[in-house]
């Protein structure tokens, strides 16, 4: 599989996101100069919002690279052991195939708030994203989102942890020593109604940068004429279908729509 090369200097900009994103919208996020998108998989379950295949190929087929990150859960934090580290790398890595993700491409685990009764057993912590390493490492590129009560040190981060992809996030995080971090958070305004964080690749001190699956860029003649439809909908009718685009069938709808529209000479 093709893999993009960096020289050093070259960065890539990109969103990661907690909605589902359709064929309009990423297309929309290609035009504003982002060149990839970080969504979702589940520890347990693929939820309504995480990404499936359908949403893959619109952002894929947008021109945007992709890569993949799991879930942390909610409140009371993570309760790091070793088979819980087994059991999110394997869902993570089944889940990413479910959705047609293409091996040796980046998933992240994201580790943030460990429940602070583990904050002075680091060990656990190791054993926790090791077993998930190992579990993703058998498909794919493993890489950790560095969050806030992560209580790891940055000699820890790099010493101790079996990896070579840090994500850092826009809460206070140490430095990943001796590597660096490849990717770094920061918070942005939303963007066509969707709620962002920006993050920039480039280079970590030793060249790596994280294996995306690519972008592919395809002419889908049906899309345009269905985004020809849309936009003749928002003139006229004041109405934005972004929220539309996963009801069964409304895709169609909206061909078929965009092909009267053509035979009128409305494009």
């Amino acid at each position: 599989m093709f893999k993009r090369i960096y020289i050093q200097g070259d960065k890539m900009i990109g969103i990661d996101c907690n909605v589902k994103l359709s064929y309009s919208t990423a297309k929309k996020i290609k035009q504003d100069g982002y060149d990839f998108a970080m969504r979702y998989v589940g520890r347990y379950v693929m939820a309504s919002h995480d990404i499936d295949i359908k949403e893959k190929n619109n952002i894929l087929m947008a021109g945007l690279d992709l890569g993949l990150v799991q879930h942390c859960p909610g409140r009371p934090g993570i309760i790091p052991s070793k088979e819980l580290g087994i059991e999110y790398g394997t869902n993570a890595r089944e889940f990413s195939k479910q959705v047609e993700y293409d091996k040796d491409c980046i998933v992240y685990l994201d580790l943030e708030d460990v429940n602070h009764a583990y904050s002075k057993k680091q060990q656990l912590i190791y054993d926790f994203v090791n077993y998930w390493i190992d579990q993703v490492q058998k498909y794919y590129t493993p890489g950790v989102y560095i969050g806030f009560n992560n209580y790891m040190t940055s000699d820890q981060l790099y010493y101790k942890l079996k990896l070579k992809d840090y994500w850092r996030s826009f809460s206070w995080v140490p430095d990943v020593s001796v590597r660096g971090y490849a990717m770094c958070q920061s918070a942005h305004p939303a963007i066509h109604g969707i709620s962002i964080d920006k993050n920039i690749v480039s280079p970590d001190k030793f060249g790596r940068t994280p294996n995306f699956m690519k972008g592919k860029a395809i002419f889908d003649p049906k899309e345009e004429i269905r985004d020809a439809a849309r936009n003749i909908l928002v003139k006229e009718l004041g109405l934005g279908f972004d929220y539309w685009d996963n009801i069964k069938y409304f895709d169609e709808l909206l061909y078929k729509l965009g092909t009267l529209f053509d035979k009128w000479d409305k494009f």
